[in-house]
């Protein structure tokens, strides 16, 4: 294979990630998209105004400010460089899932022993496990986001989402490779756990009910909630439900620089974790008017070296405290061990 076959390869796989409603960006989520926020729009203008201003609807879309950001130019170079280049050349999951559930479901057979097959109908067992698989992604997200947010190595690799200065669903792609690898092997480990405990306890493997292989539920999230959480478009859900679920302007809190706002609503499209750990940033009905970005980054965010170099770089830099206290410790340990090796010759 030429290289002209690989890249004519890669723009087929493109176009068809383009029409696939299960990719993380796709035409048909776009157009849902769309049509919810303008129904939103519409509707928040007929409760304030009582009437409905096309023109207004026009301009809160498609705002000068976004539309022709630095940021936005940014976002578009990260989807090019992250669907083209680094895809080919970093396999993006070291570890299978796939592996990790046989491991997994024959680790315990040998352990425990096997067991007949469950006799529920087949649809109740995939409506179940695609419920489950559903609840593992969220987890696994979650708990890389925590680990992304949390370890200063890691941040440097996730700072690079965090520096859109305005939200556009392209803001999906502003994403270090390190940080979609991590991920990735993160996702694995859990829902492959998760999948293989599953087979083990009805006893025999089953699927899940997926679109264009992904899980169904996970897809319908993507329609509803996953491009308008990178929106300028304050849609909040409050009460209960925001407890449940992390609406558009849930995800666009974590995306504040209010220090108040910092390290929250971590997860995906489920409120459930940040709730359970003390994570959850409830929104209010009306737009605070955010600020997106990181404050104090020091170097232009959206120049092309921000996307690799610069935070492999700072990613080492915030390794060098951790070094420091280990050849301390290191250094006063053989300190006291010569100081011991003297007294017994004394």
């Amino acid at each position: 294979m030429n290289w002209a076959t690989f890249e004519i390869g890669k723009i087929q796989k493109v176009a068809m990630t383009l029409i696939s409603p299960g990719s993380i960006f796709s035409l048909p989520q776009l157009v849902v998209a769309f049509i919810i926020a303008l129904a939103f729009l519409t509707h928040r203008q007929i409760r304030r105004r009582g009437s409905v201003r096309p023109s207004a609807i026009l301009r809160a879309t498609f705002r000068r400010g976004i539309v022709l950001n630095r940021s936005t130019y940014a976002d578009l170079f990260y989807a090019f460089v992250n669907t083209f280049a680094v895809s080919g050349l970093i396999g993006w999951a070291l570890i299978s899932g796939l592996g990790v559930s046989s491991w997994v479901t024959h680790s315990l057979r040998s352990a425990f022993g096997g067991h007949a097959p469950s006799a529920a109908p087949d649809w109740l067992l995939r409506a179940g496990n695609t419920f489950l698989l559903f609840i593992a992604y969220e987890f696994a997200y979650y708990v890389d986001h925590y680990l992304m947010h949390k370890i200063p190595f890691l941040w440097e690799f996730h700072k690079v989402h965090h520096t859109a200065e305005v939200l556009t669903p392209l803001t999906v792609f502003r994403v270090h490779p390190v940080d979609t690898l991590i991920f990735a092997n993160i996702a694995a480990i859990i829902v492959g756990f998760t999948n293989g405990a599953f087979a083990y306890s009805i006893g025999k493997s089953v699927g899940m009910f997926q679109v264009d292989g992904s899980n169904i539920i996970t897809v319908v999230s993507l329609f509803l909630l996953s491009q308008l959480q990178h929106s300028q478009f304050w849609i909040p859900i409050t009460g209960l439900g925001g407890r449940i679920v992390l609406s558009p302007a849930h995800h666009q809190i974590h995306h504040s620089t209010d220090p108040a706002h910092y390290d929250t609503n971590l997860g995906s499209s489920l409120a459930i974790w940040d709730w359970m750990f003390g994570t959850l940033f409830i929104p209010a009905k009306e737009s605070p008017r955010l600020r997106f970005g990181v404050v104090g980054g020091g170097s232009d965010p959206h120049r092309i070296s921000g996307l690799m170099i610069d935070p492999t770089i700072n990613a080492f830099r915030a390794l060098r405290p951790a070094w420091d206290r280990v050849a301390r410790t290191f250094a006063r340990r053989n300190a006291l061990a010569g100081d011991h090796a003297v007294e017994m010759d004394a």
